[in-house]
C-alpha cells in the first residue's frame, strides 16, 4: 500500500541526497528519489453489461530539487477508458507535507492532449507546474487513476521524463483473476521481481534503481523497442460464480474486435453507383482493384480519430465516402466494402505498425494500432492501406513490411505477415556522365527513384503548391551542392505511381576543378549520401530509425581529352555491418574514369550498440566521399 503524505520537510538528510543524485544525474534539475506504483483489480459491467475487469493505479512520488533554481511539471493522460479520481501536490507542513492550498501551484490544469488538425481523440492531460525553493527542496505527488476496463490498461514502463533513484511497481492480483504479466527489454536492467501472498492475493513487485530521464531523440525507434516495461493481460476472471474470457490468445483479441466492428452498419448500395463507375471497363482483377483502392487513396482524407469505445468501432462505409474523409478503421471498412460490392473476397484487417515490437502471441490492444484491407486476387492475398498516399498496387510501406496482421473473416480469423521488400527495391540511382573541356567539367544527370523513395517522394511533391514544386525537382538535381548548376531538367510522367521517378537534366561542375599547371584534380562523387542527422552524440540512448532499407547507388563516367593521362584514382572502399554497408571504386578505361558507389542500408536501423563502429563507418565514407582525382595535361 503507498502511504499518502509520508515526506518530511527539507532537512540535511535531502541535502546529502540532492549531492549524491546531482552527480549521477548531472544534466537534470529534479529527480525523484522514489516512485511507487500499484495496481489493484475489480469486477464491473461495460456498457453494453458485459462483465469486465476494472484496475486502480496508485502513484506517490517524492521529488527533490538538484539546482538552486528549479521546476517540474508533472503531468498525467486519461481518456474515456480512464479516469483521474485524485490528482494532488503535497506541501510543508510543520516538517510533514499535506495538501497544497494556493490555486497557483496546487491545483492541476485540465486540458485536451489533442491539438492537430489530423488527430481528433479524447485524450485529456492534467498537470500542475511544481516550484522548489532551493537546493534540496522536496515535493510529494500523489494520484489515483482508475481504468473503466483493464482491455484499456496495456503498458508501463519503468524510465519517465524525469530521473528517479528507484521505482516500485507492486500489482496484487486476486483470487479470482488470471493475470499475465509480460515483460521486455528486461535484459541489461537490474531488475528484481518478488511474488508474495497477502490476505487472497498475489503481489508481484518490481524494482529498479538509479533509472536516467527518456529524453526525446530524433529518429527513434520507439521505447517499446528498447525501454524495459510490463504488459497487463487479463486472461480471464470469475464473476458472479462464472469463468469470463479474457485475452488468452490472438482469437480473444479478434473477437472483441470483430464484435465491436459488428456494431459498424454499412449501407453497401450507397456505394454502389461509384463502384461501377469505378470498375467500368477494367478487364482484369488487378485493374478493378487498383481503380478502387487509389480513388480511395486520392479521394480520402486521413484523419486519426478516437473517442472512446467509437475510438475502436469503424465509421461506416456511407459516412467516410460521403464526408471524403476517415481514420485508419473507417478507410479500410470503405475499401473493404467497395471491394466486395465489385466481386471481390475483401477483409479487414487489423496490425501494428513497425513502431510497436509486438506480435500477435501477446494478445492485447498495445499489438495493434492500424488498421488495412485484405484482398484477395487469385488466392493470394494483397494488404491495401487507403492511408498510404501514392503507393502502388502490390507495394507495401515499411511502416507495415514484416508485421504481422489479423485478417476478420467473420467468425473466423488469420493470421498473416506482410512481406518484405528486398532493400534493392527501395532504390536512388544516380547516373552521371562528365567531360572535361578546356578545364570545363560539364555533363548530364539522372536520378531514378523506385520503391519506397518514389512514394516518399510522391507524398511530399503533390502536397507543395505548383510552384514549389518546380522548385523541388531543381533543388533535387543540385542535392544541396552549391557548386553545381542545373539546366534543362526534365521528369517522368509524374501522376503516374507506379512506374519510376525519373528527374534529368544538364549539370555545370566546374566550380569542382582545381588546376595547378598542368596538373588537374577533379571531384566528381558530387552526390554523398547525407548522413549528418544519424551522428550520435555521447548521450544518445535510442537505436536510429530510417525511413526504410534502401539502397543508394552512384554510376559516374567521366571522359578525358585525348592525350590526358590519369596520375592517380583514389583507392576503393569496402565496409560491411550488419545494417549497413558500402562498397565504392574507381577505374581507368581507355580515356574514361568510371565511378561507382552503392551504400545500403539493410534493416532501417541502426543499433545504439553498434555506434562506435558506425561513427568509424561515416568517418571513412566521409573521407572516401572527398576524394579527388588527379589528372595531367599532355
Amino acid at each position: 500500500m503507498i502511504l499518502p503524505g509520508f515526506l518530511q520537510a527539507q532537512n540535511d538528510d535531502d541535502l546529502f541526497e540532492a549531492n549524491r543524485l546531482k552527480k549521477v544525474f548531472p544534466d537534470d534539475r529534479v529527480a525523484a528519489t522514489l516512485v511507487e506504483e500499484e495496481y489493484t483489480f475489480d469486477r464491473g459491467r461495460s456498457e453494453d453489461r458485459l462483465p469486465l475487469v476494472t484496475a486502480t493505479r496508485q502513484t506517490g512520488i517524492n521529488f527533490l530539487a538538484l539546482r538552486e533554481r528549479a521546476g517540474i511539471q508533472y503531468f498525467d493522460f486519461y481518456n474515456s477508458f480512464s479516469k483521474i479520481t485524485s490528482f494532488r501536490q503535497l506541501e510543508k507542513r510543520k516538517g510533514m507535507f499535506g495538501v497544497k492550498k494556493n490555486y497557483n501551484v496546487g491545483f492541476a490544469i485540465d486540458q485536451s492532449a489533442s491539438s492537430s488538425e489530423i488527430f481528433s481523440d479524447d485524450s485529456r492531460v492534467k498537470y500542475f507546474n511544481i516550484g522548489f525553493s532551493g537546493y534540496g527542496d522536496v515535493s510529494r505527488v500523489e494520484t489515483e487513476k482508475k481504468y473503466l476496463d483493464s482491455k484499456y490498461l496495456t503498458s508501463d514502463y519503468f524510465h519517465s521524463w524525469y530521473p528517479a533513484k528507484e521505482k516500485i511497481i507492486r500489482i496484487r492480483i486476486p483470487e479470482w483473476l488470471e493475470l499475465d504479466i509480460r515483460e521486455f527489454n528486461f535484459e541489461g536492467h537490474k531488475i528484481s521481481r518478488q511474488k508474495t501472498q497477502e490476505k487472497g492475493e498475489t503481489v508481484i513487485t518490481y524494482r529498479l534503481q538509479q533509472i536516467p530521464a527518456v529524453k526525446n531523440e530524433s529518429r527513434a525507434m520507439g521505447m517499446a523497442y528498447q525501454y524495459p516495461h510490463i504488459v497487463f493481460v487479463v486472461k480471464s476472471f470469475m464473476y458472479e460464480g462464472k469463468k469470463e474470457k479474457g485475452f488468452s490468445d490472438a482469437g480473444d483479441l479478434y473477437n472483441w474486435y470483430n464484435y465491436l466492428y459488428k456494431k459498424c452498419v454499412n449501407q453497401p448500395e450507397v456505394l454502389k453507383a461509384k463502384v461501377t463507375e469505378l470498375i467500368k471497363g477494367k478487364t482484369t482483377e488487378t485493374e478493378k482493384v487498383k481503380s478502387i483502392f487509389y480513388w480511395v487513396q486520392d479521394n480520402i482524407r486521413y484523419i486519426a480519430f478516437e473517442d472512446g469505445l467509437a475510438g475502436f468501432i469503424p465509421a461506416t462505409a456511407q459516412d467516410v465516402y460521403q464526408s471524403k474523409y476517415g481514420d485508419c478503421k473507417g478507410m479500410a471498412n470503405l475499401l473493404t466494402e467497395m471491394l466486395r460490392l465489385a466481386g471481390f473476397q475483401a477483409y479487414m484487417t487489423w496490425i501494428g505498425t513497425r513502431h510497436i515490437p509486438y506480435d500477435y502471441t501477446l494478445p492485447s490492444l498495445a499489438v495493434d494500432n492500424h488498421c488495412i484491407s485484405t484482398v484477395l486476387i487469385g488466392g493470394k492475398e494483397y494488404f491495401l492501406d487507403g492511408t498510404e498516399k501514392y503507393i502502388p498496387f502490390g507495394e507495401y510501406a515499411w511502416r507495415i513490411q514484416g508485421k504481422e496482421v489479423l485478417i476478420g473473416k467473420g467468425d473466423k480469423y488469420e493470421v498473416k505477415k506482410v512481406p518484405v521488400q528486398e532493400k534493392e527495391k527501395n532504390k536512388i540511382l544516380t547516373q552521371t556522365s562528365f567531360r572535361l573541356e578546356n578545364n570545363v567539367l560539364k555533363g548530364h544527370v539522372k536520378a531514378t527513384l523506385t520503391g519506397e523513395q518514389r512514394t516518399g517522394f510522391h507524398q511530399y511533391y503533390h502536397e507543395l503548391p505548383g510552384d514549389d514544386r518546380k522548385k523541388m525537382i531543381q533543388r533535387y538535381l543540385e542535392f544541396g551542392n552549391r557548386n553545381l548548376l542545373v539546366s534543362n531538367v526534365k521528369t517522368s510522367d509524374l501522376d503516374n505511381r507506379e512506374i519510376p521517378v525519373v528527374i534529368e537534366g544538364d549539370i555545370d561542375l566546374t566550380n569542382y576543378v582545381i588546376t595547378e599547371d598542368k596538373e588537374i584534380y577533379l571531384g566528381i562523387d558530387f552526390y554523398p549520401e547525407n548522413l549528418r542527422g544519424l551522428q550520435p552524440d555521447k548521450d544518445r540512448g535510442q537505436d536510429y530509425a530510417l525511413p526504410s532499407s534502401y539502397v543508394a547507388v552512384d554510376e559516374t563516367e567521366l571522359t578525358l581529352p585525348a592525350g590526358y593521362k590519369v596520375i592517380s584514382l583514389p583507392a576503393p572502399l569496402s565496409e560491411k555491418a550488419a545494417d549497413y554497408e558500402v562498397q565504392g571504386a574507381y577505374t581507368q578505361k581507355d580515356n574514361k574514369v568510371i565511378f561507382t558507389k552503392t551504400l545500403a542500408f539493410t534493416t532501417g536501423r541502426i543499433r545504439k550498440t553498434d555506434f562506435e563502429n558506425w561513427k568509424a563507418f561515416t568517418r571513412k565514407l566521409k573521407d572516401f566521399n572527398s576524394n579527388l582525382i588527379l589528372v595531367k595535361k599532355p
